[in-house]
Protein backbone atom coordinates (compact mmCIF):
# COMPACT_ATOMS: atom_id res chain seq x y z
CA UNK A 1 0.00 0.00 0.00
CA UNK A 2 2.98 2.09 0.98
CA UNK A 3 4.40 2.21 -2.60
CA UNK A 4 1.20 2.39 -4.36
CA UNK A 5 0.64 5.19 -2.02
CA UNK A 6 4.05 6.98 -3.30
CA UNK A 7 3.72 6.49 -7.05
CA UNK A 8 -0.16 7.44 -7.34
CA UNK A 9 0.62 10.58 -5.37
CA UNK A 10 3.83 11.98 -7.52
CA UNK A 11 5.03 12.79 -4.24
CA UNK A 12 7.68 15.66 -4.33
CA UNK A 13 10.61 16.07 -2.07
CA UNK A 14 9.98 19.85 -0.86
CA UNK A 15 13.01 20.47 0.50
CA UNK A 16 16.73 21.53 -1.35
CA UNK A 17 18.43 18.84 -3.62
CA UNK A 18 21.18 19.12 -1.09
CA UNK A 19 19.62 16.59 0.96
CA UNK A 20 21.97 14.08 2.64
CA UNK A 21 21.57 10.53 2.33
CA UNK A 22 22.04 10.09 6.08
CA UNK A 23 19.03 12.60 6.88
CA UNK A 24 15.70 11.31 8.04
CA UNK A 25 12.69 10.94 5.92
CA UNK A 26 8.99 10.99 6.72
CA UNK A 27 6.11 11.62 4.91
CA UNK A 28 3.62 14.60 5.18
CA UNK A 29 0.08 14.45 3.76
CA UNK A 30 -0.94 17.74 2.16
CA UNK A 31 -3.91 18.83 0.35
CA UNK A 32 -3.31 19.58 -3.50
CA UNK A 33 0.23 21.74 -5.04
CA UNK A 34 -1.22 25.20 -4.83
CA UNK A 35 -3.04 25.01 -1.55
CA UNK A 36 -1.97 26.65 1.09
CA UNK A 37 -1.74 23.19 2.92
CA UNK A 38 1.00 22.08 0.40
CA UNK A 39 3.04 25.49 0.81
CA UNK A 40 3.44 24.97 4.81
CA UNK A 41 4.80 21.55 4.18
CA UNK A 42 7.48 23.42 2.15
CA UNK A 43 8.62 25.68 4.44
CA UNK A 44 8.22 23.04 7.37
CA UNK A 45 10.12 21.00 5.38
CA UNK A 46 13.07 23.40 4.96
CA UNK A 47 13.35 24.30 8.20
CA UNK A 48 13.54 21.00 9.37
CA UNK A 49 16.20 19.59 7.27
CA UNK A 50 18.26 23.00 7.94
CA UNK A 51 17.72 22.39 11.52
CA UNK A 52 17.28 19.59 12.14
CA UNK A 53 18.17 17.25 9.76
CA UNK A 54 14.76 15.92 9.19
CA UNK A 55 13.43 15.57 5.48
CA UNK A 56 9.68 15.77 5.31
CA UNK A 57 8.42 14.23 2.07
CA UNK A 58 5.47 16.15 0.76
CA UNK A 59 2.10 13.99 -0.74
CA UNK A 60 -0.30 15.84 -1.94
CA UNK A 61 -3.89 14.71 -1.71
CA UNK A 62 -7.65 15.64 -2.16
CA UNK A 63 -7.35 16.42 1.62
CA UNK A 64 -7.29 15.42 5.01
CA UNK A 65 -10.85 13.27 4.62
CA UNK A 66 -8.13 10.99 2.28
CA UNK A 67 -4.96 11.36 4.14
CA UNK A 68 -5.90 11.46 7.77
CA UNK A 69 -7.14 7.71 7.29
CA UNK A 70 -3.79 6.94 5.38
CA UNK A 71 -1.71 8.34 8.96
CA UNK A 72 -4.29 6.42 10.96
CA UNK A 73 -3.02 3.02 9.16
CA UNK A 74 0.79 4.18 9.07
CA UNK A 75 0.93 4.65 5.73
CA UNK A 76 2.44 8.69 6.23
CA UNK A 77 4.51 9.64 9.24
CA UNK A 78 2.42 13.06 9.28
CA UNK A 79 -0.81 14.92 7.94
CA UNK A 80 -1.71 18.69 7.75
CA UNK A 81 -5.11 19.03 8.94
CA UNK A 82 -7.91 21.91 10.27
CA UNK A 83 -8.86 21.45 13.46
CA UNK A 84 -12.55 20.76 12.50
CA UNK A 85 -11.82 17.74 10.21
CA UNK A 86 -8.96 16.19 12.45
CA UNK A 87 -11.59 16.23 15.26
CA UNK A 88 -14.21 14.71 12.87
CA UNK A 89 -11.72 11.67 11.75
CA UNK A 90 -10.67 11.42 15.87
CA UNK A 91 -14.35 10.51 16.60
CA UNK A 92 -14.99 8.52 13.67
CA UNK A 93 -17.90 11.34 12.91
CA UNK A 94 -19.52 13.40 9.81
CA UNK A 95 -17.41 12.17 6.93
CA UNK A 96 -15.67 9.79 8.60
CA UNK A 97 -18.69 7.90 10.13
CA UNK A 98 -18.30 4.86 7.99
CA UNK A 99 -14.50 4.32 8.64
CA UNK A 100 -15.08 4.75 12.72
CA UNK A 101 -12.74 6.29 15.03
CA UNK A 102 -8.90 7.37 13.97
CA UNK A 103 -7.60 5.98 17.18
CA UNK A 104 -4.00 6.23 15.91
CA UNK A 105 -3.95 9.96 14.97
CA UNK A 106 -2.15 12.56 17.48
CA UNK A 107 -1.88 16.43 17.51
CA UNK A 108 1.50 17.62 17.42
CA UNK A 109 1.23 21.22 17.04
CA UNK A 110 -1.62 23.75 16.67
CA UNK A 111 0.73 25.77 13.21
CA UNK A 112 -1.23 28.56 12.23
CA UNK A 113 -5.07 30.34 11.20
CA UNK A 114 -6.64 29.10 7.97
CA UNK A 115 -8.34 32.19 6.68
CA UNK A 116 -11.12 31.05 4.41
CA UNK A 117 -12.71 33.49 2.61
CA UNK A 118 -15.91 33.81 -0.36
CA UNK A 119 -14.19 35.35 -3.62
CA UNK A 120 -15.90 36.45 -6.58
CA UNK A 121 -14.42 38.04 -9.77
CA UNK A 122 -13.76 41.53 -8.98
CA UNK A 123 -15.97 42.77 -11.24
CA UNK A 124 -19.00 40.50 -10.12
CA UNK A 125 -22.41 41.92 -9.65
CA UNK A 126 -22.27 39.75 -6.13
CA UNK A 127 -22.40 42.14 -3.03
CA UNK A 128 -23.63 39.48 -0.35
CA UNK A 129 -23.88 36.02 0.25
CA UNK A 130 -27.84 36.08 -0.79
CA UNK A 131 -26.98 37.19 -4.29
CA UNK A 132 -25.69 33.85 -5.34
CA UNK A 133 -29.13 32.83 -5.46
CA UNK A 134 -29.53 31.00 -8.83
CA UNK A 135 -26.10 31.18 -10.09
CA UNK A 136 -23.80 28.86 -10.99
CA UNK A 137 -22.18 27.06 -7.50
CA UNK A 138 -19.50 24.62 -6.44
CA UNK A 139 -21.54 21.67 -4.62
CA UNK A 140 -20.61 17.85 -3.68
CA UNK A 141 -16.70 17.95 -2.90
CA UNK A 142 -16.54 14.15 -3.30
CA UNK A 143 -13.05 14.24 -2.47
CA UNK A 144 -12.59 17.21 0.32
CA UNK A 145 -15.92 16.99 1.84
CA UNK A 146 -15.09 19.47 4.21
CA UNK A 147 -16.09 21.86 1.90
CA UNK A 148 -18.75 20.70 0.91
CA UNK A 149 -20.26 21.34 4.91
CA UNK A 150 -18.69 24.96 4.77
CA UNK A 151 -20.81 25.86 1.50
CA UNK A 152 -23.42 24.50 2.85
CA UNK A 153 -23.11 27.05 5.72
CA UNK A 154 -22.40 29.90 3.52
CA UNK A 155 -25.68 28.69 1.50
CA UNK A 156 -27.39 28.89 4.60
CA UNK A 157 -25.80 32.09 6.01
CA UNK A 158 -27.31 33.43 2.64
CA UNK A 159 -30.87 32.27 3.79
CA UNK A 160 -30.93 29.62 0.99
CA UNK A 161 -30.04 25.67 0.66
CA UNK A 162 -27.91 23.86 -2.28
CA UNK A 163 -31.84 23.44 -3.88
CA UNK A 164 -31.28 27.06 -4.63
CA UNK A 165 -28.24 27.48 -6.39
CA UNK A 166 -27.49 25.79 -9.51
CA UNK A 167 -25.34 23.15 -8.41
CA UNK A 168 -22.16 22.55 -10.28
CA UNK A 169 -20.38 19.65 -8.91
CA UNK A 170 -16.51 19.95 -8.11
CA UNK A 171 -14.12 17.51 -6.40
CA UNK A 172 -11.60 20.06 -4.94
CA UNK A 173 -12.00 23.71 -3.98
CA UNK A 174 -8.72 23.94 -5.78
CA UNK A 175 -10.89 22.71 -8.31
CA UNK A 176 -13.85 25.54 -7.64
CA UNK A 177 -11.34 28.37 -7.80
CA UNK A 178 -10.17 27.19 -11.16
CA UNK A 179 -13.83 27.02 -12.13
CA UNK A 180 -14.28 30.13 -11.02
CA UNK A 181 -11.25 31.50 -12.93
CA UNK A 182 -12.59 30.23 -16.18
CA UNK A 183 -16.06 31.99 -15.44
CA UNK A 184 -18.12 28.39 -14.93
CA UNK A 185 -19.29 29.19 -11.10
CA UNK A 186 -19.86 32.53 -9.72
CA UNK A 187 -17.95 32.16 -6.22
CA UNK A 188 -16.25 29.88 -4.05
CA UNK A 189 -15.16 29.73 -0.29
CA UNK A 190 -11.08 29.04 -0.26
CA UNK A 191 -7.69 29.50 1.41
CA UNK A 192 -6.81 33.11 1.38
CA UNK A 193 -3.53 32.94 1.17
CA UNK A 194 -2.41 30.31 -0.88
CA UNK A 195 -0.65 29.95 -3.93
CA UNK A 196 -3.84 29.59 -6.07
CA UNK A 197 -5.38 32.75 -4.92
CA UNK A 198 -2.61 34.76 -5.84
CA UNK A 199 -3.38 33.25 -8.94
CA UNK A 200 -6.46 33.70 -9.59
CA UNK A 201 -6.00 37.54 -8.58
CA UNK A 202 -4.00 37.72 -10.99
CA UNK A 203 -6.04 36.47 -13.89
CA UNK A 204 -9.55 38.08 -13.25
CA UNK A 205 -9.29 40.08 -9.84
CA UNK A 206 -11.12 39.10 -6.49
CA UNK A 207 -12.71 40.17 -3.87
CA UNK A 208 -14.19 39.14 -1.32
CA UNK A 209 -17.75 38.71 0.15
CA UNK A 210 -18.06 39.49 4.11
CA UNK A 211 -20.07 37.45 6.63
CA UNK A 212 -22.05 39.06 9.19
CA UNK A 213 -20.84 37.95 12.45
CA UNK A 214 -24.04 37.64 13.94
CA UNK A 215 -25.06 34.76 16.96
CA UNK A 216 -27.26 33.40 13.36
CA UNK A 217 -24.51 32.66 11.34
CA UNK A 218 -21.73 32.22 14.37
CA UNK A 219 -24.82 28.67 14.90
CA UNK A 220 -24.99 27.78 11.26
CA UNK A 221 -21.38 27.41 11.43
CA UNK A 222 -20.89 25.38 14.62
CA UNK A 223 -23.81 23.00 13.45
CA UNK A 224 -21.67 22.61 10.09
CA UNK A 225 -18.58 22.94 10.85
CA UNK A 226 -17.91 22.75 14.57
CA UNK A 227 -14.65 24.71 15.43
CA UNK A 228 -15.11 27.21 12.86
CA UNK A 229 -14.64 30.75 14.01
CA UNK A 230 -15.83 33.97 12.42
CA UNK A 231 -13.18 36.94 12.33
CA UNK A 232 -12.50 39.85 10.32
CA UNK A 233 -9.29 39.79 8.51
CA UNK A 234 -7.54 43.28 7.27
CA UNK A 235 -5.85 44.16 4.04
CA UNK A 236 -1.94 42.21 3.95
CA UNK A 237 0.39 41.19 1.57
CA UNK A 238 -0.51 37.27 2.65
CA UNK A 239 -4.14 38.10 1.40
CA UNK A 240 -4.66 39.00 -2.63
CA UNK A 241 -7.68 40.49 -3.04
CA UNK A 242 -8.64 41.96 0.63
CA UNK A 243 -8.21 45.46 0.42
CA UNK A 244 -10.77 46.51 3.05
CA UNK A 245 -11.55 44.62 6.23
CA UNK A 246 -13.61 42.06 5.80
CA UNK A 247 -15.11 39.51 7.77
CA UNK A 248 -13.96 35.67 7.17
CA UNK A 249 -14.13 31.92 8.38
CA UNK A 250 -11.42 31.06 10.09
CA UNK A 251 -10.21 27.85 12.13
CA UNK A 252 -6.57 26.23 13.39
CA UNK A 253 -4.41 24.18 11.02
CA UNK A 254 -3.28 21.34 12.99
CA UNK A 255 -0.17 19.29 12.87
CA UNK A 256 -0.82 15.60 13.01
CA UNK A 257 1.01 12.76 13.21
CA UNK A 258 0.54 9.01 13.65
CA UNK A 259 1.24 7.80 17.71
CA UNK A 260 4.02 5.40 16.61
CA UNK A 261 6.09 7.71 15.80
CA UNK A 262 9.37 8.34 17.44
CA UNK A 263 9.12 10.42 20.35
CA UNK A 264 12.45 11.96 20.03
CA UNK A 265 11.78 12.92 16.40
CA UNK A 266 8.85 14.88 17.08
CA UNK A 267 10.25 17.22 19.48
CA UNK A 268 13.29 17.84 17.13
CA UNK A 269 10.73 18.62 14.37
CA UNK A 270 8.87 20.74 17.05
CA UNK A 271 11.67 22.19 18.37
CA UNK A 272 12.84 23.41 14.80
CA UNK A 273 9.07 25.06 14.18
CA UNK A 274 9.58 26.67 17.39
CA UNK A 275 12.89 28.44 16.93
CA UNK A 276 12.30 29.42 13.65
CA UNK A 277 8.94 31.61 12.48
CA UNK A 278 10.81 33.93 10.81
CA UNK A 279 12.58 31.64 8.51
CA UNK A 280 9.08 30.27 7.82
CA UNK A 281 7.56 33.32 7.57
CA UNK A 282 9.84 33.54 4.63
CA UNK A 283 9.07 30.73 2.86
CA UNK A 284 5.49 31.06 2.92
CA UNK A 285 3.77 34.33 4.19
CA UNK A 286 1.05 32.41 5.78
CA UNK A 287 3.48 31.35 8.81
CA UNK A 288 2.52 35.40 9.57
CA UNK A 289 -0.08 33.87 12.03
CA UNK A 290 1.86 31.19 13.56
CA UNK A 291 2.90 31.78 17.45
CA UNK A 292 5.63 29.69 18.51
CA UNK A 293 4.05 30.34 22.17
CA UNK A 294 0.83 28.69 21.30
CA UNK A 295 1.60 25.77 19.70
CA UNK A 296 -0.42 23.37 22.50
CA UNK A 297 -3.58 24.61 22.95
CA UNK A 298 -6.54 22.80 23.86
CA UNK A 299 -8.04 21.23 20.98
CA UNK A 300 -10.07 18.22 22.54
CA UNK A 301 -8.16 15.87 21.15
CA UNK A 302 -5.24 13.81 22.47
CA UNK A 303 -1.49 15.04 22.00
CA UNK A 304 1.68 12.83 20.55
CA UNK A 305 3.55 11.86 23.87
CA UNK A 306 6.41 13.37 22.04
CA UNK A 307 4.84 16.95 21.71
CA UNK A 308 3.65 16.74 25.26
CA UNK A 309 7.17 16.05 26.50
CA UNK A 310 8.69 19.04 24.36
CA UNK A 311 5.26 21.55 25.85
CA UNK A 312 6.20 20.32 29.12
CA UNK A 313 9.83 20.99 28.90
CA UNK A 314 9.24 25.05 27.23
CA UNK A 315 6.47 25.83 29.85
CA UNK A 316 3.80 25.63 27.47
CA UNK A 317 2.05 22.62 29.13
CA UNK A 318 2.29 22.17 33.20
Amino acid sequence: MYRLLIRLALPVVLTLAQFGAGAESFTIGTTAQGSSGYAMAGAMAKVAFKERRLRLRAMPQGGPTVTLPLLNQGDLDYSIAVNIVASFGVNGTAMFADIGTLDNLRVVAALRVLPLGVMVAEDSDIQELADFRGRNMPTEFNTQKVMGSMMTAIYQMGGMTSDDINGFPTPTGERAVEDLIAGRIAGTLYTMDAGLTQQADARIGIRYIGIENSDKNRAILARNVPGALIEMIKPNDAYAGVHEPVNVIVAPFLLMANKDIDAGVVRQLLAALHDNKKSLVASFSGFDSFDPEKMYQDVGMPYHEGALGYYREIGQLD
